[in-house]
C-alpha cells in the first residue's frame, strides 16, 4: 500500500516537471526523444515524410494536424496511447511500433524506476507533438 502511494507521489511530480526532464547520460529532451523514436517514419516536422516514410505500405500521418482534427483540441491521452502501444494503430500493426515499440516495453517489464521513466517519455513525446501543431 505504502508502495503505491510512493509510487502515485512520484508519479505526480514527475509529470508536474516533465517539460524540463532530461534522460541522464542520454540527454534526451523532448525534439531529442521525437527524433531519435518517430522522425524516421514521421519526419523531423512530424509531417509523414520520414526517411522511412516512402518504403511504408500506409503513409504516416502528418502529426502537425492531430489538433486541428480534434476541434481544435490537442489529444493528449489518445496520443500517448498511440506512443506507448495501448491504442491498436494499423498501420503499427500489432500494439507495438515497429521501430521503437519494444524499447518502451523493456522498461516497462524492469524495475518501477523504469517504468517511470518510459511513461515519461511517452508523455514528453506527446508534449513535444502538442508544439509541432499548426
Amino acid at each position: 500500500m505504502e508502495k503505491t502511494k510512493l509510487l502515485g507521489v512520484v508519479l505526480a511530480i514527475g509529470f508536474t516537471y516533465v517539460g524540463s526532464v532530461t534522460w541522464g547520460a542520454e540527454g534526451d529532451s523532448s525534439g531529442a526523444l521525437y527524433r531519435k523514436y518517430c522522425a524516421s517514419c514521421h519526419g523531423e516536422d512530424g509531417r509523414g515524410n520520414g526517411s522511412v516514410s516512402r518504403y511504408l505500405k500506409i503513409k504516416p500521418p502528418d502529426l502537425t494536424l492531430l489538433k486541428k482534427k480534434n476541434r481544435g483540441v490537442y489529444p493528449l491521452q489518445r496520443v500517448m496511447s498511440s506512443i506507448d502501444g495501448s491504442r491498436t494503430i494499423r498501420a503499427h500493426g500489432d500494439a507495438q511500433m515497429p521501430v521503437w515499440g519494444e524499447v518502451f516495453e523493456k522498461e516497462a517489464e524492469s524495475e518501477k524506476y523504469q517504468t517511470l521513466k518510459s511513461l515519461l517519455r511517452v508523455k514528453v513525446i506527446a508534449e513535444y507533438l502538442a508544439t509541432l501543431q499548426r
